[in-house]
């Protein structure tokens, strides 16, 4: 999957999250290098959800043993993770 495509679906998904929770985000600009956790549209909880969410997107599991922490801050270091010889 590009990263366009991959970023697209991403943003929409945790849009629709955030409006399933009573918060309106639908003028937030969500960028690859944008901090989802100091934006406050990603939390310890909701990250779960985001990573099955791009799991059953790219059909790819992701060992979540394997991976740095700052990886899960970023649509950038999310996709690394999935991109066939990304960061591992």
């Amino acid at each position: 999957m590009e990263q366009v495509a991959f970023t697209e679906a991403v943003v929409s998904h945790i849009k629709q999250m955030e409006k399933d929770a009573g918060r309106d985000v639908s003028q937030v600009v969500i960028e690859p290098d944008t901090n989802l956790f100091d934006l406050g549209v990603v939390t310890s909880f909701s990250i779960i959800r985001l990573i099955l969410f791009i799991e059953e997107l790219t059909g790819t599991a992701i060992d979540l043993s394997n991976e740095e922490l700052d990886q899960f801050y970023t649509l950038g270091g999310l996709y690394l993770m999935i991109r066939p010889g990304g960061v591992r």
